[in-house]
């Protein structure tokens, strides 16, 4: 399970009552996001396909130009919609993406990314939907500094929609006895924890715990080696599976059905995800939607999901190019130093949102009417759909 793959919502490959009339729409790598954007929105006069491209990519040694690039051939359909990928073909396209566009990841030629460029300077390319508003906003930054205001004039905001089923009847319970007759139930999801800020979580709440603080935490995912936010300064998943093991406060869960995940969210009073690096964070919008406000960080999109001290509480990191954690762009001892300077802040954070919440437990109701209010505005389901279609329409 990650933090990704909460998937609420079913992929809706195609309508029920299929009709020539419907607009065919194709979709390449269906995965983790694309649903939210695209085939399980309930699109009127719509029908999803899958298209198959030609798979020369897993002859690419390096980056992802082959795989963000993919060949389509041979398929009829009216419009093709992709997930930070450009298509081939001469059919008209729009992209969903996340931070970036062109996404070649990696090393990139010039070539390549004068190819991708030009793809999405051709009138087949009809709208870029970024996901939140940063994305845009330095997409369009980057499009005029390159000297592509056709382009930049493409990029919109298109959040998608959510839609999360409460798996229970009145989940939550009464934030009146915490500390006292219950524990503060807390909630840590990500699919590789070690990036998602989980070692100094861990030190936080375990500074409360042995000052008497009544918590319990909920893990949910994986302890890898070597993620590429960390690099050599990963912590050792070993030592840390046995900090777990030995923690009789702390349940830690590799994998999950996205069922269960979300009974957590509805179950739980506060999400923890204090990340270094996000390029939006589906889990807050989740845990939000479910009433559950999350205590996280200052990265990239997620200001915009989460409002400080209004519905969650937001932790400062050292911010440096395009909103992200600036020891993303470091190596060496000065990534080192940046790791130990944005572990201290997220400590701190956790230790004084948390103790806030002990001393004022009403805060939790609060904020997670308020998160929910906020979510459901931007996350609209109905509404992405209706959007969608409009989208579609703009030829």
């Amino acid at each position: 399970m990650s933090e990704g793959k909460n998937v609420t919502a079913m992929p809706r490959m195609a309508n029920i009552f299929s009709s020539s009339k419907l607009r065919q729409v194709g979709i390449v790598y269906p995965g983790y996001g694309y649903e939210r954007v695209s085939y399980s929105l309930p699109v009127k006069e719509t029908e999803f396909r899958r298209l198959l491209s030609l798979p020369i990519h897993r002859l690419e040694r390096k980056g992802m130009f082959y795989k963000n690039t993919p060949i389509i051939v041979g398929q009829k359909v009216d419009l093709i919609h992709t997930w930070n990928t450009i298509p081939l073909s001469n059919i008209p396209f729009v992209i969903s993406f996340e931070n970036e566009i062109p996404r070649y990841l990696g090393t990139a030629s010039k070539w390549q990314e004068a190819f991708g460029l030009s793809i999405l300077n051709s009138n087949r390319c009809l709208h870029l939907l970024a996901l939140s508003e940063i994305a845009a906003k330095l997409a369009r930054e980057k499009m005029l500094t390159l000297g592509y205001p056709g382009i930049a004039s493409k990029i919109r905001v298109f959040r998608g929609g959510v839609d999360v089923k409460s798996p229970c009847e009145n989940c939550k319970m009464s934030v009146e006895d915490i500390g006292h007759n219950r524990p503060l139930k807390m909630l840590f999801i990500g699919g590789d924890l070690f990036p998602k800020g989980f070692v100094p979580t861990y030190m936080a709440l375990d500074n409360l715990v042995k000052k008497g603080a009544n918590i319990s935490l909920v893990v949910v995912g994986q302890l890898k080696e070597r993620g590429y936010a960390l690099k050599e300064n990963t912590p050792s998943a070993q030592e840390w599976r046995e900090i777990l093991g030995n923690s009789d406060w702390v349940t830690h869960h590799n994998r999950l059905p996205n069922k269960d995940v979300i009974k957590l969210m509805h179950e739980s009073d506060v999400l923890l995800f204090p990340s270094y690096d996000e390029s939006l964070g589906w889990a807050i919008v989740e845990a939000a939607l479910a009433g559950t406000p999350a205590i996280t960080t200052n990265v990239f999109a997620i200001p915009e999901l989460v409002k400080h001290n209004e519905t969650g509480y937001v932790i400062d990191l050292d911010i440096g190019q395009q909103n992200r954690w600036q020891g993303i762009w470091s190596n060496g001892k000065q990534l080192k130093a940046e790791i130990e300077i944005a572990n201290e802040h997220i400590r701190k954070g956790i230790e004084e949102a948390v103790s806030k919440l002990f001393d004022r437990p009403a805060l939790i109701s609060d904020w997670g009417s308020a998160a929910k209010k906020h979510m459901r505005l931007l996350y609209d389901f109905e509404g992405a759909a209706s959007q969608l279609q409009h989208i579609y329409a703009d030829r």
